[in-house]
């Protein structure tokens, strides 16, 4: 029998786009790394600060979920998600991709987990995302992987892979 759970589904989606992104990342010649992207901030970043942002964003968006399901402050009111991504992939200059590689499964296992645990009715709770509007915690988790397959798809793209 097939599981249609409001969780289910969104696990499915996850694995999907996760399996994707990492058929997208898998393609990229080492040499590519290094190629100008465009970002969504309007840095002048490489394909590897993409990925760096990829693997520093599924940690930051996982604490938002676990704050919201506990009822807390999600990102302070005057937080800069600009700023703070610029600021995350200058910290991850000296990162190796296979590092990032590694942090992006680990944290992806870690949003897996966090599923598992939350209720139906954590689903439906809210706070504030980092991008300043106002999710439920399921709208959370589809953002996590969103976010991921988005970037990884432009990354296919612009590399032309």
């Amino acid at each position: 029998m097939t599981d249609n759970s409001r969780k289910a589904q969104l696990r499915q989606t996850m694995e999907t786009d996760h399996a994707a992104c990492l058929a997208i990342l898998s393609r990229v010649r080492d040499e590519q790394w290094a190629t100008p992207v465009p970002s969504e901030e309007g840095a002048q970043w490489t394909a590897r600060d993409v990925l760096a942002h990829m693997a520093g964003a599924e940690a930051g968006q996982l604490g938002q979920i676990q704050r919201a399901v506990a009822g807390g402050v999600t990102v302070p009111e005057d937080f800069d998600v600009n700023r703070y991504n610029r600021r995350a992939v200058q910290k991850a200059a000296g990162v190796s991709v296979a590092d990032h590689l590694t942090t992006i499964e680990r944290d992806y296992r870690a949003v897996l987990a966090e599923l598992d645990k939350v209720t139906d009715s954590d689903l439906d709770k809210t706070g504030r995302h980092a991008r300043g509007d106002t999710l439920t915690v399921e709208q959370f988790f589809r953002r996590i992987t969103e976010h991921r397959r988005q970037h990884a798809e432009a990354l296919a793209q612009v590399l032309g892979l």
